[in-house]
């Protein structure tokens, strides 16, 4: 689902508004407007990337002449449909927010940003109706592939709402919450290139059917955050404390072209469709407020 940024933002500070007090409260500290921040560590887990495209060309190493391949021509739903697994390693965090105490309730609008290097594994090809792309036995072309992504990088804006469980302990505030806002996600690096050799004969050119993509694929999604926390209070306007935050994000979607591919002969709108799901992630943040 496609989010406007600023609207969300503004239905943010509308809500904040209306739910802030006409006047301060007996604690002062607790229900006056706060700035904060937040840096630490990130965590994306397993995301799942697929893609297809309409390719209907026989490559040099299903069979020996361009055009459909009586196999090709058997599939219902011509083109390919590929899998892969992405392993993203720890990375960092970083938020920056705006908040008000209501009580025991506070809410806040929060930017934060988290990025991941990702790690590539291939999973499987398929026609899109779902047999097996293989090889003829026997066949003497060998195709080389080299697929991988850089990094998984999230900017989110959200709206959160906290509940502070005041008086538990001395100078330790624990706290729940949960949030939902825009993510502005970018996998960056994405590249694929691949290539034919006639092990029988090397001085065959088929560079023909050479292909490569090179590109940063971006999309706006819906996603939805729960907190777990405690601040200690440093003095009477500084809070120190830790953030635990898990979120789950809306799948992303890119549509876009190839560098070069052999079907951009015949259609020069050929374009390669990739989605990336079941996206979850962590951060654990040391984070500090300052009471206005």
């Amino acid at each position: 689902m496609k989010v406007s940024a600023v609207r969300l933002l503004n239905i943010c500070v509308m809500l904040i508004a209306l739910a802030a007090p006409g006047g301060a409260g007996a604690d002062q500290a607790r229900s006056g407007w706060y700035l904060g921040a937040g840096i630490g560590a990130g965590w994306t887990s397993t995301i799942n990337q697929e893609g297809w495209n309409r390719d209907t060309y026989c490559y040099p190493d299903s069979c020996d002449e361009p055009g459909l391949s009586e196999t090709i021509a058997e599939v219902s739903i011509p083109g390919y449909r590929w899998k892969y697994d992405l392993d993203a390693d720890t990375g960092s965090a970083f938020e920056i927010s705006v908040g008000r105490y209501l009580s025991r309730l506070r809410l806040e609008i929060t930017a934060a940003l988290q990025k991941n290097d990702i790690d590539q594994q291939f999973s499987s090809i398929t026609f899109l109706d779902g047999r097996l792309d293989s090889q003829p036995p026997g066949n003497r072309v060998t195709s080389n592939f080299v697929s991988n992504i850089d990094d998984f990088l999230t900017r989110t804006v959200s709206l959160n709402a906290y509940y502070d469980f005041t008086g538990a302990f001395d100078r330790i505030t624990p706290y729940l919450g949960i949030g939902l806002g825009a993510a502005f996600a970018e996998v960056s690096g994405v590249y694929y290139s691949i290539n034919y050799q006639d092990l029988a004969d090397p001085s065959r050119d088929l560079s023909f059917y050479d292909s490569s993509q090179d590109s940063d694929m971006t999309d706006t999604v819906l996603f939805g955050s729960i907190h777990a926390g405690a601040d200690y209070s440093l003095s009477d306007r500084i809070l120190a404390g830790l953030k635990l935050t898990w979120s789950i994000m809306d799948d992303i979607k890119y549509t876009g072209p190839y560098s070069h591919h052999p079907a951009h002969r015949e259609d020069p709108d050929f374009a390669n469709h990739t989605t990336f799901s079941d996206i979850r992630q962590w951060s654990v943040m040391l984070t500090v407020k300052y009471l206005l």
